[in-house]
């Protein structure tokens, strides 16, 4: 499998951090390119950015198609997945929330949605409605962490982690069995976040590369 990973951002050290969550769970033999957009915003952080990014997406994904089997939108709002979906076709191209939602309900029937960001809020749970799973959509918690957006890639900052912890909890006494953690900065967070929850919390890119691989395999 050759994957493209795209992140419609310039923060490469936001890219990387996508590349080590994808990295982790590659099949061997596995190739993975991961680009950062070459105009455009550190981060994606307002509903008006939201158009700017599918275009990037798009745009990205055409030029680098020829040489990869399989593209990974690495923007938790899946920006342009529609639009790359059916310019890419056949070849598959997935989400990492649409992705990491996906597997919420291979764990149980409804699942929350954790990010960073008041403002994104109600974007988030417009898309995971659009994708058709708001009847499994307990809710959105979005606390604010500017801390996140500048780690280091691979770093697990213990006061991101506090607040993404704190965040969650009242989405797992809403009732859901698992947390889709939907930010490129949360990447790497999944494993001792669910340590402190005691619930699956789900990475996109990770889910995102077990989705296509397991479709290129078939």
């Amino acid at each position: 499998m050759r994957l493209l990973l795209v992140n419609p951002n310039t923060s490469r050290h936001i890219t990387e951090r996508l590349a080590l969550s994808a990295r982790a769970v590659l099949p061997p033999g596995a190739q993975l390119t991961a680009l950062t957009a070459d105009h455009g915003p550190a981060a994606v952080r307002s509903p008006e950015e939201l158009q700017a990014a599918a275009e990037r997406v798009l745009a990205m994904a055409l030029a680098y198609q020829a040489d990869h089997d399989a593209v990974l939108i690495g923007i938790s709002l899946d920006c342009g997945l529609a639009a790359t979906r059916a310019a890419c076709a056949p070849q598959p191209v997935v989400g990492m929330t649409e992705a990491a939602c996906l597997a919420a309900l291979q764990i149980g029937p409804r699942f929350g949605v954790l990010t960073l960001g008041a403002a994104m809020a109600n974007s988030y749970r417009e898309h995971v409605c659009g994708l058709g799973f708001a009847d499994a959509l307990v809710g959105v918690a979005a606390p604010e962490c500017a801390a996140a957006f500048a780690a280091e890639p691979g770093a697990v900052l213990p006061e991101v982690l506090d607040t993404l912890a704190s965040a969650a909890q009242p989405l797992c006494a809403a009732g859901a069995g698992s947390v889709v953690l939907a930010g490129a900065v949360l990447c790497g967070y999944a494993p001792a976040l669910q340590q402190r929850l005691g619930v699956p919390v789900l990475d996109g890119v990770a889910c995102g590369v077990a989705l296509l691989s397991a479709r290129l395999s078939t």
